[in-house]
């Protein structure tokens, strides 16, 4: 499986592989951020790559 942020290949344990599982952080600037809204049935986001939309919409609420 391809990451589709930073495209290197992962392991099953190693991704967040679908908006059900990123809706369960229940915060709806991270399911708005545009990596995210491009996702579709398939698609995956690495661990490092949701850590860093994760990073990235905090800091913009500061």
């Amino acid at each position: 499986m391809d990451c589709i942020v930073c495209n290197k290949k992962k392991e099953d344990f190693a991704v967040w592989n679908n908006k059900i599982v990123i809706a369960a952080t229940y915060d709806s600037e991270i399911q708005d951020h545009e990596n995210i809204r491009k996702m579709d049935a398939k698609s995956i986001i690495c661990h490092d790559c949701m850590q860093s939309i994760i990073n990235q919409v905090n800091e913009n609420r500061k």
